[in-house]
């Protein structure tokens, strides 16, 4: 199927029916950037946008529901559902004083210089029809793919470039340097030398860039199916040291890899964002400066903390695995430690799983993980909630004060019913407990 017939097919009817309505407005309407992109390269688009040389008040004039809340052109239309489509007036950028907009636009009468102000050739392929066209032509069934800068052939020969000077689109707007790495991720694409060398001069610029932009696209790196070596190759060119300099001080060619093996597709965890993220910042050391550096990424306080809480969690396994290497395997003990750590007994198992597929496991996980495992298949108990009684049941059977000794005498509990040592039944447990108070100490008895 050839590149038009691909979009022809693929345009969905709302988006179609735009077109339709901007053509018999007598106006130019093409799809175009992302969606294009995607259909070319096989890939099923999340948003449609189009062009126009519509002004938006044309727009608006023509779709009475339109929404246009900017001064870049792109105007709102609802189609149903919840959905709204953007339409943008074909235009030209000027400078830009912050490195991330431009400080005016200018619209233009044609797509072509349009697309001449886009990032990457990839992005800068259109499919529609031309103002003046004839009436008895449709946008969608006759409609052309417009390509001046080669975009369907980079994405055939797998080579990311910019369109034009890339210096210039840096200077514009220096989030495009964060994007090349996400596309070389997302679309297992190569960096053009002359693209690879520019972002390595101007990388600096991406320092100045709002830390919610800058953790958007780290999260679309990891979630790419292959992101190894585009944050190998954000470490060359100083991408990373731009945005992430603590982690970049203690990166080796070792981490990309380590990422994308944890959330690899045919993994029993797959999708994994945590996990990846996770190994991401596993080069630094310091709690701390793992915090600073995702909060400065602009990430949820639940990501922060959960990040937190599984590296916890793999310093627990890393424990249990040297253990384990001698002998002494103890699964259901390292499950307790994951509930109580994560919320989840079955974080161990996960936990072991990152580690051997990044490769930092040692010789005695496999063991560990089948122990685990089987104890996550059977529910065996591993928090306190899961025991058949409380803390108020213990202290009105022994007739004791409450006391620090209530959390011992549970957790001793919670220890001996995941080893099978007592039934997880209230008379057993009860029982159980005069054995635990007449030992006189929880760690030990008979």
């Amino acid at each position: 199927m050839t590149p038009a017939a691909a979009v022809r097919a693929a345009t969905p009817r709302d988006v179609a029916d735009l077109l339709r309505a901007l053509h018999r407005a007598e106006f130019g309407a093409y799809v175009v950037g992302g969606a294009v992109r995607d259909v070319i390269a096989g890939r099923t688009p999340t948003d449609w946008d189009l062009a126009t040389d519509a002004t938006p008040d044309q727009m608006r004039s023509l779709f009475p529901s339109a929404r246009y809340e900017n001064r870049f052109g792109t105007v709102g239309v609802p189609t149903g559902d919840g959905v709204v489509r953007e339409i943008t007036t074909f235009r030209a950028d000027s400078e830009s004083s912050d490195a991330r907009r431009p400080d005016s636009v200018t619209f233009l009468p044609r797509i072509e210089g349009d697309l001449a102000r886009r990032d990457f050739t990839i992005n800068a392929i259109a499919y529609g029809l031309a103002r003046g066209a004839s009436q008895r032509a449709d946008p969608v069934a006759d409609g052309a793919i417009i390509d001046p800068h080669g975009g369907i052939a980079d994405l055939e020969r797998g080579v990311l470039r910019t369109v034009g000077d890339p210096a210039d689109r840096f200077r514009e707007d220096a989030l495009r340097m964060l994007r090349a790495i996400r596309f070389v991720a997302r679309f297992d694409l190569a960096l053009d030398e002359v693209t690879a060398a520019a972002i390595k001069r101007h990388a600096a610029l991406a320092g100045s860039l709002s830390g919610e932009r800058i953790g958007a696209e780290i999260n679309g790196i990891l979630a790419a199916p292959h992101p190894a070596r585009a944050l190998q190759l954000a470490a060359e060119i100083d991408i990373l040291a731009a945005v992430a300099p603590s982690l970049a001080s203690e990166w080796n060619s070792d981490v990309g890899r380590r990422v994308e093996a944890v959330g690899d597709a045919e993994g029993a965890d797959a999708p994994d964002p945590l996990g990846r993220m996770c190994e991401l910042v596993a080069p630094i050391d310091d709690d701390d400066d793992v915090v600073a550096l995702l909060e400065s990424w602009r990430q949820p306080r639940a990501t922060i903390a959960a990040v937190g809480q599984l590296r916890a969690l793999d310093r627990e396994v890393d424990a249990a695995e040297r253990r384990a290497d001698l002998g002494q395997s103890d699964g259901v003990a390292l499950r307790i430690t994951a509930a109580a750590t994560t919320g989840d007994p079955r974080d161990a198992a996960r936990q072991i799983r990152r580690r051997i597929a990044a490769g930092r496991a040692r010789s005695g996980s496999a063991m560990l993980l089948t122990a685990c495992q089987e104890a996550d298949a059977m529910q065996v108990p591993a928090s306190l909630a899961d025991l058949a009684i409380g803390g108020d049941q213990l202290v009105a059977h022994l007739g004791r004060t409450p006391g620090p000794w209530v959390a011992t005498t549970l957790a001793r509990l919670l220890g001996d019913v995941a080893h099978h040592r007592v039934a997880n039944v209230e008379r057993d447990l009860l029982a159980w407990c005069v054995r635990i108070a007449a030992d006189g100490d929880p760690e030990h008895i008979a």
